[in-house]
């Protein structure tokens, strides 16, 4: 009763008061047969009905159960990441709360994992959810995932996975974040698989997922190609470097991704505003002003990555500003306001359209039109940029604040 447990099952939770019992008997069977001393972690995330109830009674009667309770509602990734950080088992099993996910499957998630894998996805390959609303845009959005990162996985939103808590524990989760833990791990080497498992059909409670997190899920996606891009460590290769290899490692420092990102942005503005510098007008301006404005935005955030990784004791404004103002999500705020620039300024370029507003505002549509795609690419990008330093920030500041942990007993 006493060991440091083996096994730890995380299981975030909000509002599943009539899951919370046949699910932990579920889990306390499945445990009990696979022999190894395991703790279950269940993390309220501020429910508002008897959830907590229910999770305080049967700690009081199961040695084998900690409960995490935070004060007000912080959403899944805070839950989960919570989970991981309170875990002491060496193995870790996520699963949402819900009874969707089947207990049963947890031995086979291990036997992947112990085959040499650091993280072992779930496959719901006959998911039981509504076809429209769930399983059509998941399998859309999954392939999407599967092409941007290069992390095939046929469904990165199961949250029945395996980890080993040395690799999850370096994961920064925050932000939603959860819905790519396979490809956030790749950022810390991890060697991934992906096992069949059941699914279903939700029997108590509702569903806190739709339509509705389609937009920030596309968001999501380029965001994290770009975390991934900078982020990722890259082996040592022996092979021949390539013209633009050589290039690179003499004009920037090898380890400045930040700003060679930058550059490669910057440079088809640099190249289009050469091409229209010949007629001196505000498209030309804007190109240069841009190309060079993305090269100052990356100096600024590789400066604030350094940072980030020495420790500084101040966040300073500016991370302060994507931590806090953007809830660390910049490119949520930033992206649609680009977005939305960006169709402006193409809508000037309609020759009705054009006419129209020149005769009202009394101004040069073109310009006009160059002004807000301008400003429109910027934004996107300021948001792309931020994101790069909310996530070397992640790790320095927390999403949940835990209000009450009934904790197993161990030696």
């Amino acid at each position: 009763m006493g060991k440091k447990p083996i096994l730890s099952i995380v299981v975030p939770v909000y509002n599943e008061e009539d899951n919370i019992r046949p699910l932990f008997e579920k889990i306390q069977t499945v445990c009990e047969a696979i022999g190894d001393v395991y703790e279950v972690l269940f993390v309220d995330d501020g429910s508002k009905d008897k959830t907590f109830s229910v999770l305080s009674e049967l700690s009081e009667q199961e040695a084998r159960l900690s409960v995490i309770r935070f004060q007000k509602n912080a959403g899944q990734t805070a839950a989960m990441a919570a989970g991981f950080e309170f875990a002491q088992g060496e193995r870790i099993i996520s699963m949402d709360g819900d009874l969707q996910n089947d207990p049963s499957d947890i031995p086979k998630l291990l036997e992947k994992l112990d085959e040499g894998y650091d993280l072992v996805c779930g496959w719901r390959k006959e998911r039981q959810d509504k076809f429209l609303t769930r399983r059509v845009p998941s399998v859309i959005a999954n392939w999407i995932i599967g092409k941007v990162t290069g992390v095939p996985i046929h469904d990165n939103g199961c949250s029945l996975k395996a980890y080993r808590a040395s690799i999850i524990k370096q994961v920064r989760l925050y932000g939603e974040m959860h819905r790519f833990i396979p490809a956030m791990s790749t950022v810390v080497g991890a060697r991934i698989a992906e096992i069949v498992v059941s699914h279903h059909p939700r029997r108590f409670g509702e569903s806190k997922y739709g339509l509705g997190r389609v937009w920030r899920v596309m968001l999501d996606i380029i965001a994290f190609k770009f975390i991934i891009s900078v982020f990722t460590s890259r082996p040592k290769t022996q092979e021949p470097k390539s013209l633009w290899q050589r290039l690179s490692d003499v004009l920037f420092n090898r380890k400045q991704r930040a700003f060679r990102a930058a550059a490669i942005l910057s440079l088809p503005f640099f190249i289009l505003g050469r091409i229209l510098f010949g007629t001196a007008n505000i498209a030309s301006f804007s190109c240069f002003g841009l190309a060079i404005t993305l090269l100052v935005l990356g100096l600024l955030t590789e400066n604030k990555i350094q940072q980030a990784k020495q420790q500084s004791p101040e966040l300073g404004k500016l991370v302060r500003f994507f931590i806090f103002r953007c809830r660390r999500r910049p490119v949520r705020l930033f992206g649609p306001i680009g977005v939305i620039l960006l169709i402006l300024g193409g809508v000037f370029f309609i020759p009705q359209m054009a006419s129209l507003s020149a005769r009202v505002l009394n101004i040069a549509m073109p310009n006009l039109s160059s002004i807000f795609m301008t400003t429109g690419i910027l934004m996107f990008c300021f948001g792309l940029f931020g994101e790069l330093i909310a996530f070397a920030n992640a790790k320095r500041v927390k999403e949940y604040v835990v209000e009450t942990f009934v904790k197993v007993p161990t030696t």
